[in-house]
């Protein structure tokens, strides 16, 4: 067989059920190998348009409990690198690979780049495969990355992508069970040194359940007055969301990732600047049928948007919360234009849902309640820069 089938062949017979794609030459063929030999359902054959949100599809599923692919060259990689970094403070719970398709020789390429220095620099675990090795590999990183808790990186030179490959016949013990642990999946400055600590102790071949926790911060006492202030106006939603009946909440870089904390313990994990979306499509991949993302209106705007395109293509009916309030917060408080918003939620219009005052209870949970029942992709838009006029 050729190299694409065998590779096909290997994450198919490795359990993994959720690939994501960008088009480049060696991942193409691998990935439309892994459609016809999987008879995929129409979620499942979907390209994605930016590597960036494709990793993080595959890396969301990874992290709920279900083994997953992201297939890509390695330009697509260093695209990437928003995803790639945080998914290494993060890490999965079931195996993520990821094969990536290096043009050695620019013939496929508008450049040459050397993508394993990148890789080293970013501390990817990963390793250099060939057609010989491609299938018994690609069985090692899913057993590297489960034992690791981190993706593991496979690496072709995208040249040999017709070359003969031989098939094995190997088998894995079912991957691990998500658990919540938001000290090692909520990724932001409260944990960041512990969570450094830990990704080195993974690194290592260390046990990182030895690395000692912090002492778990509640809200809002535990918090610097910066941050008592900017989280006190959406506490009271908070209040109202823990009441619902969800399976997985991700945030991203904003004050809504505090919701996290006690005594609300609402999200689930947190990533990059726009990662919630793509991130909570690849957990519903993963069976969280209720499933919702936190995103403030500044990460919407620079890159949460490609994340709904990727719902769309996969048919997942996520929600979305964008709480609007007109600023940067986290990074100085900065004014945001919102007319910005709504020119992006013009195209997904007729899932937007509006929350105009978000200090309605009453408004509130009957919003968020009928959002969690919908069948479908909604957005819901709390508009807390009009409520603070």
């Amino acid at each position: 067989m050729r190299l694409a089938q065998v590779l096909s062949l290997a994450l198919r017979d490795a359990g993994i059920t959720v690939a994501t794609h960008v088009p480049g030459h060696g991942a193409t063929e691998t990935f439309a190998a892994w459609v016809v030999g999987l008879e995929a359902p129409t979620y499942a054959q979907a390209i994605s348009f930016h590597e960036e949100a494709a990793y993080a599809v595959a890396h969301g599923a990874a992290l709920a409990g279900q083994r997953s692919a992201c297939i890509i060259k390695s330009h697509g990689l260093a695209k990437a690198m928003n995803a790639v970094m945080d998914s290494l403070s993060c890490g999965v719970t079931a195996g993520m690979v990821n094969l990536i398709f290096e043009d050695k020789g620019g013939s496929h390429s508008d450049n040459i780049i050397e993508i394993l220095p990148l890789i080293e620099g970013a501390e990817l675990p990963y390793k250099v495969s060939t057609a010989a090795n491609a299938y018994s590999d690609v069985f090692e990183a899913v057993r590297e990355s489960e034992r690791m808790q981190l993706p593991f990186t496979l690496v072709f030179d995208s040249a040999s992508i017709e070359d003969e490959a031989p098939v094995g016949q190997e088998k894995l013990a079912a991957p691990p069970t998500y658990e919540r642990d938001i000290m090692r999946h909520l990724v932001c400055p409260l944990f960041a040194p512990y969570q450094r600590e830990v990704l080195i102790r993974k690194l290592r071949g260390e046990d990182c359940e030895r690395v000692p926790r912090p002492e778990m911060p509640v809200l809002p006492g535990s918090l610097p007055p910066a941050y008592q202030k900017a989280v006190e106006p959406y506490r009271p939603l908070f209040e109202i969301f823990k009441q619902l009946d969800v399976d997985f909440v991700c945030g991203d870089a904003g004050v809504s990732t505090l919701s996290a904390l006690p005594p609300y313990n609402v999200a689930h994990a947190a990533l990059y600047m726009g990662g919630s979306i793509p991130t909570i499509v690849g957990a519903y991949l993963a069976g969280m049928k209720r499933s919702w993302a936190f995103i403030g209106d500044f990460s919407f705007i620079s890159a949460g948007h490609y994340g709904l395109i990727e719902a769309l293509l996969r048919s997942a009916p996520i929600k979305v919360l964008i709480y609007a309030n007109g600023r940067a917060q986290t990074t100085g408080g900065q004014s945001l234009d919102l007319a910005l918003l709504e020119r992006l939620l013009k195209g997904y219009e007729e899932y937007v849902v509006r929350i105009e005052d978000p200090f309605d209870t009453n408004l509130v949970r009957s919003v968020l309640s009928d959002v969690n029942a919908a069948d479908e992709l909604r957005i819901v838009v709390a508009n807390y820069a009009a409520a603070a006029k």
